[in-house]
């Protein structure tokens, strides 16, 4: 005999997952063309997203450095209200998803 609570409805899961955060030309995937930043956080984005070419993806200074860039526009009274609610949003995902690895630098292949 099959378990009641298991018997009964179950939630459907959601036919596609959440959205990332879209933001300007830099933050969410992909960068649009490599356009220019349009706002502040566009531009922590943008250097979140080259230290990641540089240092690859997952890398502890990238999202530390894009969280104290996030941090400072949340802060900032002058900042508009919206801009520092994506801000604040974008800092609550990478703080949750933080590398938890510290980083190494890469050395060539073949190299010790």
């Amino acid at each position: 005999m099959q378990d009641p609570v298991l018997a009964g409805p179950r939630a459907s899961r959601p036919s596609a997952p959440a959205l990332p955060l879209f933001h300007g030309n830099w933050c969410g995937p992909g960068d649009a063309g490599r356009a220019a930043p349009i706002d502040a956080l566009d531009a922590a984005c943008r250097a979140h997203d080259l230290c990641y070419e540089r240092l690859g993806q997952r890398a502890c200074p990238c999202d530390r450095a894009f969280l104290q860039a996030t941090a400072t526009l949340i802060q900032n009274p002058t900042v508009e209200e919206t801009l520092r609610s994506k801000a604040a949003t974008a800092n609550s995902l990478f703080s949750a998803a933080l590398c938890r690895v510290p980083h190494h630098s890469r050395r060539p292949v073949g190299r010790r």
